[in-house]
């Protein structure tokens, strides 16, 4: 099968190992340790801010710290989603299709029950969780169907 041209190259898979593995840590730091570095604090544009005062298309002033875990760690879920195997077969295409449809179902039966059973910050919390728990999922599900395949075809 001729490799899809939308597949970033192979390296891409190291740098998305690393750049997860970095976002993780750095989420890590920045919520559960709350460690909030004030080289980060610096003007930003924005085109929609709305904390104790409003602000449309102008400059404030924030920590940027919790912009840099979500991209770092946004990044690192893309390249290891997106990034070519050793070898690219019909059958790794195949697992890239299942785990895509495994993770879809998966979020939307997740999404389904925040809206039922969680109300106020938390729901706001976890929409935000949202923006990186579909790459987690396609990854999860697409690496434990290649390896389950692989296994298979050692026996």
């Amino acid at each position: 099968m001729k490799n899809p041209p939308w597949l970033l190259p192979r390296f891409f898979r190291f740098i998305g190992i690393f750049l997860t593995l970095a976002g993780i840590v750095l989420t890590i730091l920045r919520f559960w340790a709350g460690i909030k570095p004030d080289f980060l604090e610096m003007k930003v544009f924005v085109i929609y801010s709305a904390y104790l005062e409003t602000h449309e298309f102008s400059l404030i002033t924030n920590n940027i710290s919790e912009e840099i875990c979500g991209i770092v760690l946004l990044l690192g879920l893309f390249f290891l989603a997106f990034s070519k195997m050793r070898t690219e077969s019909g059958e790794i295409w195949a697992i890239r299709t299942r785990a895509l449809v495994y993770s879809f179902y998966t979020n939307t039966i997740f999404l389904i029950l925040a809206f039922i059973f969680i109300y106020g910050w938390g729901f706001l919390m976890i929409m935000t969780l949202n923006l990186v728990l579909f790459l987690i999922l396609y990854n999860i599900f697409f690496y434990s169907l290649f390896i389950r395949s692989e296994s298979k075809d050692d026996e």
